[in-house]
């Protein structure tokens, strides 16, 4: 017998049983994303609040590209990534924090969303204090009640029909309103009155504000929908609208606790002075792309699009109407704006959203640029982003034929007291 032979076999077994050791976690892993993807169900949406990131650097260099245009690095924040957050477009300081400025009216969307829905209405109801003679004269007062922070003269003509109909042409002793009514976003509830007065042509009347409403029940004014609201704060950057919504959800003090507690935010990049960014406040871009995310993730769970809270830039009225043009994003970025003076932090521009692409699906971006360049700094906000997302996707457009008119009147209604 061959001596060498025992030894050839074992060296065939030895190797034999290397190979098969080898595949067995091929094999476990093959079946383990065989598993996960039949688990979801084909059209579902996918959660991305705690993605999974890679390590691959990204292929633009953001430093370089601030840099060649003159910039101070330092003084500029930058996060693109894809929703699932699995891949980074641009990466520049994303964790260092900045003063969003209007970017937190993204925050307050988001909370106002998740607390009150898409679908949440103001209502300004209207009492009765008092009979109503064969001349239609209420003998009496009349009471206006609640904080709609966008009525004005489209909801007064809608009161004002509304009360003829139940045969009030005038009020003997006065129209009162609640401290918290406001008429074309005055701050003055005293105002408010007066011009919502002058609107309801009820004769010579007093105006007065009270907390005490008295009388009987009539009807009341519903507004347009949270969504409809949130859309029109977004594209106009309503410092008024984004502050009366914001006190609805809680204020400041709520606004930054649900960012540490539900998106997990470190508490020491997360400073929110105002709802509506005003004065000093603080975010990373890191932190305004989970806000964003949040935000299609809310959005996508009632129903909507984040298209029905936000502008389409080069299409919407309203602050994005003339960006982005001439980059090849028009009407491929859904968006928000933001800008302060340089009284506050020396200047802050700013843009947050995404961007549909073919290639991509949806891109997130946040954009903060500090200094008192802010046309400058809004030009290279557009340029930057169109350079990062044309160098490695395709922009989809989601723009209407015709720009959306914002606060519809169609969208307002009249209710009595029974509902109806």
């Amino acid at each position: 017998m061959n001596r060498r032979q025992p030894i050839i076999v074992m060296l065939v077994v030895g190797i034999s049983m290397i190979l098969v050791l080898s595949l067995i976690p091929y094999s476990l892993a093959r079946n383990s994303i065989a598993q996960l993807r039949s688990m979801v169900a084909p059209g579902a949406v996918v959660q991305v609040s705690a993605p999974q990131r890679t390590s691959t650097e990204p292929a633009f260099d953001v430093a370089a590209w601030y840099a060649e245009r003159g910039e101070q690095p330092e003084t500029h924040g930058v996060l693109i990534e894809n929703l699932e957050g699995t891949r980074t477009f641009a990466s520049h300081n994303v964790d260092e924090a900045f003063n969003p400025a209007s970017l937190i009216k993204l925050v307050t969307s988001l909370v106002a969303l998740k607390k009150l829905g898409a679908d949440y209405r103001f209502k300004i109801r209207v009492y009765a204090a008092g009979e109503t003679d064969q001349t239609g004269t209420l003998r009496g007062r009349l009471f206006v009640y609640g904080s709609d922070p966008t009525f004005g003269d489209i909801g007064a003509h809608l009161i004002a029909d509304e009360l003829k109909s139940r045969g009030i042409k005038s009020v003997s002793e006065a129209l009162v309103v609640s401290p918290d009514f406001c008429f074309n976003f005055s701050e003055s509830a005293e105002e408010s009155g007066a011009r919502l007065a002058r609107a309801l042509n009820l004769g010579k009347t007093e105006v007065g504000v009270s907390e005490q409403v008295e009388g009987r029940l009539l009807f009341s004014f519903n507004s347009n929908t949270l969504s409809e609201m949130l859309l029109y704060m977004n594209a106009r950057s309503s410092n008024f609208v984004a502050e009366r919504i914001g006190a609805l959800a809680g204020g400041p003090i709520s606004l930054r606790q649900f960012l540490i507690d539900q998106l997990h935010l470190p508490a020491s990049e997360v400073t929110i002075a105002r709802a509506s960014g005003r004065e000093h406040n603080r975010m990373t871009a890191r932190g305004v792309v989970m806000v964003i995310r949040a935000l299609v993730e809310e959005t996508r769970r009632q129903g909507l699009e984040p298209t029905d809270i936000m502008p389409v830039a080069s299409d919407d009225a309203g602050t994005l109407r003339r960006r982005l043009a001439g980059t090849g994003l028009e009407g491929a970025v859904v968006g928000k704006t933001g800008t302060l003076t340089s009284e506050v932090d020396g200047g802050m521009s700013s843009l947050g959203g995404l961007v549909y692409t073919h290639d991509a699906g949806i891109v997130l971006f946040a954009i903060l640029d500090q200094g008192n360049r802010i046309w400058d700094h809004r030009q290279m906000e557009d340029q930057l982003l169109a350079d990062a997302i044309k160098s490695q996707a395709t922009p989809l457009g989601v723009a209407g034929p015709t720009p959306r008119k914002l606060l519809p009147p169609s969208s307002l209604k009249i209710t009595d007291e029974n509902g109806e």
